[in-house]
């Protein structure tokens, strides 16, 4: 079992962990004796920082020279008879050298987590973890309010930037524009970003003072420009996360894709989509994850039919 923790928190520590990013792709690496890649990282060794260790481990398993190394999360893998603490770290590289002659064979960039990678059941919660991160760091200045368990508002507001405590909530949302023949409208996200290059729906937080209907159609406007009729839009579901309430919308509208206007830093690519080639790219790792699709399309298609 894993364990994500606040950074710091767990005082003693035995293993770092990096996840690299070299020109928009994840650095993966391979020891000569195994055929499957991991991230950088190891053992912290005696009288090395957990910064040490991880610029030790960055250099000697990928090559990196030049790069921005910043401490991200702390984690604790349960196992039968043991616990282990290690400290998760983010690194934008901006030069790779020549790998060392020590354990790794090869260095590989991939636009995700590789199929074959070692630590299966450890590397992709990290990996998300630090996905989520990534994305807090894009307008950390934006003001969220606070919601209880129970979705009220307790009067408080939240900085995106800082780790929201226990039992806070903010309001996130998700909008899917729907044409006439039932496709979806999805973008790709920018290399620059958290979960780099993949494909999305539109969404993100509401602001202090949003509700979510104004909260979908702002965030429209802002990554895609385009101008949605509150009239068109239905929230088909809502989910309570970890630590957020996500709406997810509904609007049907047809357009052309010339209309999209991409956002520098946001958005690369846009294009419509059916139900069944979205499945398709999530089953690949070229769009993100959302556990609720299959619900939407089927309430989606039942619309369609009225």
């Amino acid at each position: 079992m894993v364990r994500i923790a606040h950074l710091g928190s767990l005082q003693t520590y035995q293993f770092v962990v990096v996840f690299a990013r070299y020109q928009g792709r994840w650095v993966y690496c391979r020891a000569k004796t195994r055929d499957c890649f991991e991230t950088a990282g190891g053992h912290i060794e005696a009288g090395e920082t957990t910064l040490d260790a991880a610029e030790r481990e960055l250099y000697e398993e990928t090559g990196a020279v030049n790069y921005r190394m910043t401490p991200v999360f702390d984690y604790a893998v349960y196992r039968e008879c043991s616990v282990s603490h290690g400290q998760v770290f983010f690194a934008e590289l901006e030069e790779l050298g020549e790998l060392p002659d020590y354990e790794m064979a090869e260095v590989r960039l991939f636009d995700t987590i590789p199929d074959r990678m070692r630590f299966p059941q450890i590397l992709p919660i990290l990996f998300d973890r630090v996905q989520g991160w990534l994305n807090l760091q894009s307008a950390q200045d934006e003001i969220w309010d606070v919601y209880d368990e129970n979705r009220d508002a307790t009067g408080r507001t939240h900085r995106r930037g800082d780790l929201l405590a226990s039992g806070d909530y903010h309001l996130v949302v998700h909008v899917w524009i729907m044409n006439s023949n039932g496709e979806f409208l999805i973008t790709q996200r920018a290399p620059n970003k958290g979960y780099s290059l993949m494909w999305e729906c539109t969404g993100g937080s509401a602001i202090s003072g949003d509700d979510s209907l104004t909260a979908a159609i702002r965030e429209v406007k802002e990554e895609v420009g385009l101008a949605l009729a509150p009239k068109n839009g239905v929230c088909m579901l809502t989910q309570r996360r970890r630590n957020d309430f996500c709406d997810i919308w509904l609007f049907r509208q047809d357009f052309e894709i010339s209309e999209v206007v991409l956002q520098q830093d946001e958005t690369v690519d846009a294009r419509w989509a059916s139900p069944g080639e979205i499945r398709k790219m999530t089953a690949e790792r070229e769009f993100v994850a959302f556990d609720y699709l299959d619900e939407l399309f089927t309430k989606s298609q039942d619309l369609l039919e009225l």
